[in-house]
């Protein structure tokens, strides 16, 4: 299978191209992973956006990136990425185990994205400082005074996620 074509043939609305990777690779994750990383840090919208939901469904099912390739997945999110690109790397995250040299630069990268004008963006990077603050007691204070000042002023949609956040806290 040709994977860039086929994600490439993507309409902007169904998905089947990107199952119909996911449904090729799923029994390859460890091979598949790095071409999808190569393939996600194109200029190319449809690529990114493709190779990150491939990434995402197969972490769904337990072949999250690691080592490495977690390192390549969390630098994407630090680079102009199509915003379901990086929708689909914030909700890759639970699913990872995030390399302890990479969480402060993590933290300030969904620091800034929690400010972006996409609602589901904010909401899946507050989530990401969630998943960051339960394997960091010490950004916990930290993280639960953003959840706070949030939701105050965030949309029903964010301050869900920051509910969903806040129990994975304990």
């Amino acid at each position: 299978m040709d994977i860039a074509r086929t994600l490439r043939s993507y309409d902007g609305k169904r998905v089947a191209p990107f199952r119909a990777v996911a449904d090729a690779v799923c029994d390859i994750p460890d091979h598949a992973i790095p071409q999808l990383l190569d393939l996600a840090a194109r200029e190319d919208a449809a690529l990114q956006v493709g190779a990150t939901w491939v990434i995402k469904h197969l972490a769904e099912r337990g072949n999250a990136p690691t080592g490495r390739r977690a390192v390549q997945a969390i630098d994407l999110l630090e680079r102009p990425q199509a915003p379901d690109a990086v929708l689909h790397l914030l909700q890759t995250l639970p699913h990872m185990e995030i390399p302890v040299r990479r969480q402060a630069g993590l933290r300030r990268t969904l620091n800034r994205l929690v400010c972006s004008k996409r609602t589901f963006i904010r909401a899946w990077a507050y989530n990401g400082l969630g998943v960051l603050a339960a394997g960091n007691t010490d950004l916990r204070s930290e993280v639960e005074a953003l959840f706070d000042a949030a939701a105050e002023r965030e949309t029903a949609a964010v301050r869900a996620r920051i509910r969903h956040a806040r129990a994975a806290l304990g």
